[in-house]
C-alpha cells in the first residue's frame, strides 16, 4: 500500500490473503482510462506536468512493511471548472522496481519473504482537491523535478517524505481519490500482489 506524502489511503481489511498460486498471476490492474486526462473532466489547461524520481520508499502490506521501492512518477494537474481557480484534478502514475525485505511477512498478510525477491511495480492514483496554486512554486511546473531520496528504514520511522502538493499548492482541502491502485510482479515465480481500490484482499495475491 503506497504511502502518499500528505495523505495515506486507509482501508479496513477483513479477509485472508491467498498464497501465491497460478491465480495470482492473473491479477489485473484496472487502470484503463483512470489516469487519462479525460478522467479529470478538465476545463482548463494542464498547469503541472512533471517527472519525479523517488528512491528508498518503504512499502506496506497487510502484514506490515515488506519492500523498498524506487520509482518514477509522472504528475499532471489540471484546473477543473471554467470559473474556478481553486479546484484541481491530478493524475499520478508510478513505474519502478521493488526489493522485498527477507524475513518480513508477504504483502498479502501471510508467508515469509525469502532471499533476493524483487520485481517491477506500476500504478498510481487520480485525485481531486481544492487549493491555491503558489505564485512561486517550489518545484518547476514542467519537466523534471529531479530525484527525492526518502531514506526510509524498515520501520518507516526514518522516512523523509516530500509532498508534491506542498511544492505547488497552499491551503489544500477536500482531497479525494476516485481511483488508486498498484500492482507488483516479482521475478522467478515469487508471485503477484495487487493493491487496488474496490478489490478484496482475497483477490489480491501475495509475494514471498
Amino acid at each position: 500500500m503506497k504511502k502518499f506524502a500528505m495523505f495515506i489511503a486507509v482501508v479496513a481489511f477483513f479477509a485472508l490473503a491467498l498464497p501465491v498460486s497460478a491465480d495470482s498471476e492473473k491479477l489485473h490492474l484496472g487502470d484503463e482510462g483512470q489516469l487519462n486526462p479525460k478522467a479529470c473532466e478538465k476545463e482548463g489547461p494542464v498547469v503541472i506536468n512533471v517527472e519525479e524520481k523517488v528512491k528508498n520508499d518503504v512499502d506496506s502490506g497487510f502484514g506490515g512493511n515488506w519492500a523498498f521501492d524506487n520509482y518514477t512518477r509522472h504528475i499532471k494537474v489540471w484546473q477543473v471548472g471554467e470559473e474556478s481557480e481553486t479546484s484541481w484534478c491530478a493524475t499520478v502514475k508510478y513505474e519502478g522496481k521493488f526489493e522485498a525485505i527477507a524475513g518480513q511477512t508477504g504483502p498479502g498478510g501471510s508467508e515469509v519473504i525469502g532471499e533476493d525477491v524483487k520485481g517491477e511495480m506500476r500504478g498510481g492514483y487520480r485525485a481531486t482537491f481544492n487549493g491555491t496554486l503558489k505564485t512561486e512554486p517550489l518545484w518547476p511546473t514542467h519537466g523534471s523535478v529531479g530525484t527525492v531520496d526518502y531514506g526510509c528504514d524498515i520501520t518507516g520511522s526514518a522516512c523523509t517524505y516530500v509532498s508534491w502538493m506542498g511544492k505547488y499548492f497552499d491551503n489544500v482541502t477536500n482531497f479525494a481519490q476516485p481511483w488508486w491502485g498498484w500492482i507488483y510482479k516479482a521475478e522467478e515465480n515469487h508471485g503477484t500482489w495487487l493493491n487496488q481500490i474496490n478489490v478484496l484482499p482475497a483477490d489480491s495475491g501475495n509475494i514471498f
